[in-house]
């Protein structure tokens, strides 16, 4: 009798270790994922090398971690509350700059605590003369890690201030 109690007492033992070894593989591959912060704002370089000091719209990006992140494309929309509800949001793919050659490139893989810089042309013809309500940047995995609106806010109130009378 006191044999099949210790049987059943391992077994079951066994049973919730394999229970909590099973909840925390899904827990890792599932919900544990890189934590990503975007940022978005006007760049302007200050070397001796280009005394014209130009500007960018620089997108950073950071890895808090815990894994990799593979990064691929800049995505954009013109989304809020109402449009939403009416199913009139605009999606857009902001093309990178391949050219640049002080810019990160895509698709990128950023390792826990690290960063890339990707810098974007400022100038009349740039992407913030759209009325964008986000911008940010999409994973292998289609998330959309945006930038604060605020961020966006300011730069197209730069870019106005800079270039709206030549449109």
């Amino acid at each position: 009798m006191a044999n099949e109690n210790v049987a059943i007492v391992i077994s079951l033992v066994s049973v919730g270790v394999a229970s909590l070894s099973l909840g925390w593989n899904i827990y890792r591959d599932l919900v544990l994922k890189a934590k990503v912060q975007v940022e978005l704002g006007i760049r302007t370089i200050l070397h001796s090398a280009m005394p014209d000091r130009p500007k960018f719209v620089g997108i950073t990006v950071t890895n808090f971690g815990p894994g990799p992140v593979n990064l691929s494309m800049i995505q954009a929309k013109n989304s809020g509350l109402l449009k939403r509800l009416l199913r009139k949001s605009q999606h857009a793919v902001i093309m990178f700059d391949y050219t640049n050659p002080l810019s990160a490139r895509l698709p990128a893989k950023v390792e826990a605590g690290d960063r890339i810089d990707l810098l974007l042309p400022y100038n009349k013809d740039c992407f913030l003369k759209e009325d964008l309500t986000h911008v940010g940047i999409s994973d292998f995995f289609g998330r959309v890690h945006w930038a604060p609106k605020k961020q966006i806010e300011t730069a197209r109130n730069s870019w106005l201030r800079d270039f709206a009378g030549e449109t």
